[in-house]
């Protein structure tokens, strides 16, 4: 029953089996080098003595590096560094301590090279924390294929919603462990599917600029190829809760060569550290980021009919499309204050096969990820606009992937119309705000390389004499929901609300 439930739901969130069989179909699980794996491996070696003191990790300093190190007070016994990972152990050491100083030794590279420290320590897999703020990194590797028991997966799910991060390693790149590690975390939360990690997700970003991806002579072998990262990620919300290496990076963070009798299938030993200080940073930084305000504010309809209403509905689609979930509550009571106008808050989502599609005057459109629309999406989504439908859309965070993605796809839709960047005379930027100039979050500026403030940027597809596509490359939605994003590309709240008044506004008037 309930892998029906799984599949139904995968269905209609648009991702088939043979989808999601992409995800590692070209990752080396049947090449010749994989089936040989058992015979060249590393060996189980005892686990690290437990420390004798350590400090939660409510003190856990973010990242970006570099960071103040920890103030040591006590001479003879001062205390440990905050808990930055836990390792999971089980009965089985010779599946997951084969390379039991791997966490530990990418924290003292990291404090010899960065000047940040941090500690780790080892948990059994029956201790999963009811809070992360007590250990923010969860960390499972290993060689073999492993189950998470329905208790676990219910607090795992509690631990990634509260704003831990899992960490999955395949321990070189053990086939075995890479094909369970893909079922459990789509169990574990099958409304987010898990996708590949484009280029320009954060984590290659966090710290060092990774754009030279090298894999180990018998990862190539199998199937690896430099400059791909092959890293799968699950998001809650913006952030990426869950990150899976098909590819071992335990060995590199352990300083563990390739020998006779080891042949890792995995980043070298340069990446792997490089990728894992990325991570940690990334981690750091995104779980110090405070609550939006949005999530804690209830929008309710005291009138729960939709008669006269301004309604927003989001578009699902073949693709990730569900990203920052309380914006478009917050930019419509932002809306209702500045201009009167009657809205629904109660969140409504619309697929673009769907024949309600158009009884809505207008959608919203987001996501991440590069994604392909099906030929009856782009159908039905080119005769919505010609009906004088309007579609909003943004690319969350600024993501690039997302960005390329919908000006191709709407491209294709329309018959090959082209988004135009809208003049700075034009009235969208003029009603209800008088917007001349808005300001960009940090890493907006630093991708721009500008520290003032910037012309709003805009882009538009008019159709039959009516603006039937808006899309802003910046992003938007975290600046609605009040969101302390640290990677996004986009603008601060008071603009990024502003910008989508005018937007509502727009499209009600024209």
């Amino acid at each position: 029953m309930k892998s029906k439930w799984i599949a139904s739901l995968l269905l209609v969130l648009g991702i088939t089996s043979q989808a999601a069989d992409v995800l590692m179909g070209d990752l080396g699980l049947d090449s010749d080098v994989s089936k040989e794996e058992t015979s060249f491996t590393c060996v189980a070696a005892p686990p690290p003595a437990p420390p004798a003191q350590h400090s939660s990790a409510e003190g856990l300093p973010p990242l970006p590096l570099p960071v103040v190190p920890l103030r040591r007070t006590e001479k003879k016994n001062p205390p440990r560094p905050p808990v930055l990972i836990a390792k999971i152990s089980t009965k089985n050491q010779n599946d997951w301590a084969t390379n039991p100083t791997d966490a530990q030794n990418l924290l003292k590279w990291m404090a010899k090279n960065l000047n940040v420290h941090f500690s780790d320590m080892t948990l059994p897999d029956g201790q999963i924390p009811t809070d992360p703020k007590t250990v923010p990194v969860l960390y499972r590797t290993g060689h073999d294929a492993f189950t998470f028991s329905p208790e676990q997966k219910e607090k795992l799910r509690n631990y990634l919603f509260k704003g831990g991060t899992l960490v999955l390693d395949s321990c070189c790149g053990r086939r075995a462990f890479a094909e369970s590690a893909l079922r459990e975390i789509r169990d574990l939360i099958p409304e987010r599917p898990p996708y590949r990690l484009p280029n320009d997700h954060p984590l290659f970003k966090a710290y060092f600029d990774i754009k030279d991806i090298k894999y180990r002579p018998y990862a190539l072998k199998a199937g690896a190829k430099d400059g791909d990262p092959a890293i799968i990620g699950v998001d809650i919300g913006c952030r990426t809760a869950v990150f899976f290496f098909r590819w071992d990076v335990s060995c590199g963070w352990d300083d563990q060569p390739d020998t006779p009798k080891h042949r890792c299938l995995g980043y070298t030993i340069e990446t792997a550290k490089q990728l894992g200080a990325n991570l940690m940073a990334y981690i750091s930084s995104e779980r110090s980021a405070a609550l939006p305000l949005s999530q804690a504010l209830d929008f309710v309809d005291a009138d729960k009919t939709t008669s006269d209403k301004f309604v927003i509905a989001q578009v699902k689609y073949s693709g990730i499309w569900k990203c920052r979930e309380a914006g478009l509550s917050m930019l419509l009571s932002n809306f209702h204050e500045q201009t009167k106008v009657a809205v629904k808050f109660e969140r409504e989502e619309v697929a673009l096969t769907s024949s309600h599609l158009f009884d809505l005057p207008f959608v919203y459109f987001t996501g991440h990820q590069d994604f392909t629309l099906t030929p009856a999406e782009r159908g039905n989504l080119a005769k919505y606009i010609r009906q004088g439908g309007v579609v909003f859309a943004e690319s969350c965070c600024g993501r690039d992937s997302f960005r390329k993605a919908f000006q191709r796809e709407i491209a294709a839709a329309l018959g090959g119309a082209q988004l135009e960047r809208l003049p700075a005379t034009h009235p969208v930027f003029a009603y209800p705000n008088n917007i001349k100039d808005v300001q960009p979050l940090p890493a907006l500026a630093e991708k721009l390389k500008c520290k003032t403030r910037i012309p709003p940027e805009l882009y538009g597809i008019n159709v039959d004499g009516h603006l039937g596509v808006i899309f802003s490359p910046h992003g938007l939605a975290c600046g609605w929901e009040l969101a302390q994003c640290p990677y996004c590309g986009g603008i601060h709240s008071k603009d990024a609300l502003a910008l989508g008044i005018n937007i509502l506004a727009n499209s009600l008037l024209h």
